[in-house]
């Protein structure tokens, strides 16, 4: 009896060793999916075919089968509307997001200083037709 009982404790402290170190499917989707959308928001060409490549690769080391669209598909919508997953995706990606997000408010900004500046050059350019006609 405590051969069998040394037995079990030992298996299951072996299999909890090796089961715990394994991260769920629903975590390595949202660690893949973060990482493939960062990859995309810092790329200086979205559609460069390496990035394709790229996020493949990302989700096959987070053990998916990235090659095989249906099942990508599948994982896709199995999660899609998991608000766990929405969540924690969103909360990931607005570190890699805010970097990309401040230069577009820093274009806007910039944008916005330029209408300005035209808007000034069209005033000075009227008062100068308004002259000649007078």
């Amino acid at each position: 009896m405590k051969k069998l009982l040394a037995i079990l404790t030992v298996s299951s402290v072996v299999l909890v060793g090796c089961l715990g170190g394994v991260k769920d499917e629903k975590q390595a989707f949202i660690d893949a999916t973060v990482e493939a959308t960062c990859l995309v928001f810092q790329a200086d060409n979205i559609f460069d075919p390496a990035l394709e490549e790229q996020a493949i690769a990302i989700y096959k080391d987070h053990g998916f089968d990235a090659d095989d669209e249906v099942a990508m598909t599948e994982l896709t919508e199995k999660y899609q509307d998991d608000e766990d997953v929405q969540a924690a995706i969103t909360q990931a990606l607005e570190e890699c997001a805010g970097d990309f997000a401040d230069a577009f408010a820093d274009l806007a900004d910039d944008l916005e200083e330029t209408v300005e500046d035209l808007e000034e050059v069209v005033e000075d350019a009227e008062e100068v037709v308004e002259e000649v006609v007078e």
